[in-house]
């Protein structure tokens, strides 16, 4: 609550002390990619922001704005390891932890990490009902067990509903507190991962931009990202520290290359259509600062992508639901996004470490 006892109701989709770092004489440039890439100036507080984002149903006393606080309780240190970049370009091991878990937040708090949710509900149900059958799964689901979506009784009615779930992952009935309660949860464990991987800080010439969805999981083929991605698998991560500095997270087996050096024009500007690319409605940058109006933004795709493959690992056929960016399946999609990040070969993700495998049970 604010110091009057008022539930704040605007909540920022990223964090003011954030998008201070972008402010010049307390104003930034919004570029709204909902709304035709309208553009206007404004102070950080009052960029991008949605009414009830995070609010929680008051039940078994558990406060509205309890989402909020554990954010701002996370945002407060990593404010620190902020300013520890910024005077000395290196992090305490604490530190760089609770950055870790600032990243994971940012990847777990927006619109893409609630159909992320969606796509891997509806991977789990589809694999359900593939290993145990109809009856098995509509029993299941009459028990609330899964997911309690249906007050039918019989399996054609159930199954019917399920299909329609399978086609459209975003009609599964997931209150709010549900999806809050699961990416926070999510949060903890991709924090987990994000510290087994190499951070690396380099600097810009041109400015950078940033968004609602800051960090930037890259692929040497943006158009065709690999099978095992995410946290885990992903090449590379990129997240823009402030308009002059970003920072890469490099999978635990690959050397980061070239770290501190400074990224031309050509490569920021890549670099930028790439966290363009990345966003959902917002893109932020410093005042004055069109390039956000200019680069090209691929339209985001409606829908889910689904597929069966076999696991090369155990040979099991499984379902996979994704939700696809902005790139995905585009033949003028970026390769190699800063070029001078990537090695002449990169090896397909590995088998997790122990440590990592570690982490990954307890989140499964």
């Amino acid at each position: 609550m604010t110091a009057a006892g008022i539930e704040p109701r605007r909540h920022h989709l990223l964090p003011a002390f954030y998008l201070d770092r972008w402010a010049d004489g307390d104003r930034v440039r919004v570029t709204d990619l909902l709304r035709n890439r309208n553009a206007y100036e404004t102070a950080p507080r009052n960029a991008a922001l949605e009414t009830d984002f995070y609010r929680l149903q008051e039940a078994n006393g558990i406060s509205p704005v309890y989402w909020e606080a554990w954010l701002s309780e996370v945002e407060g240190h990593a404010a620190t390891a902020f300013r520890e970049i910024d005077a000395e370009r290196k992090l305490s091991e604490e530190s760089q932890e609770w950055l870790c878990l600032f990243l994971a937040t940012q990847m777990m708090r927006g619109r893409k990490a609630r159909r992320g949710h969606r796509a891997l509900l509806a991977a789990e149900l589809a694999q359900v009902r593939a290993a145990n059958g109809d009856e098995s799964l509509a029993e299941e689901l009459r028990k609330g067990s899964i997911f309690n979506f249906t007050d039918a009784d019989d399996v054609p009615t159930i199954m019917a509903e399920v299909d329609r779930v399978l086609a459209d992952p975003e009609l599964l009935p997931i209150t709010r507190e549900n999806d809050l309660e699961a990416l926070a949860t999510l949060a903890t464990h991709a924090a987990g991962l994000l510290t087994t991987r190499h951070l690396a800080l380099y600097r810009t010439r041109r400015a950078l931009i940033t968004s609602d969805e800051p960090v930037v999981e890259l692929h040497e083929s943006m158009a065709r990202p690999a099978l095992y991605g995410g946290v885990w698998g992903a090449p590379i991560f990129a997240f823009p520290i402030d308009p002059h500095n970003v920072l890469a997270l490099y999978r635990w087996d690959i050397e980061p290359r070239d770290v501190g050096s400074t990224l031309d024009t050509q490569e920021t500007i890549d670099l930028n259509a790439a966290i363009l690319a990345n966003a959902h409605a917002f893109a932020v940058s410093k005042p004055g600062d069109k390039l956000a109006e200019k680069l090209l933004l691929p339209e985001e795709p409606p829908g889910y992508g689904s597929e069966h493959f076999t696991d090369p690992k155990s040979g099991n056929v499984l379902f996979r639901f994704w939700a696809p960016s902005r790139w995905e399946g585009r033949d003028d999609a970026p390769r190699r996004v800063v070029s001078r990040w990537w090695p002449s070969h990169v090896p397909p993700a590995s088998p997790p470490t122990a440590q990592e495998q570690a982490i990954i049970d307890g989140w499964m």
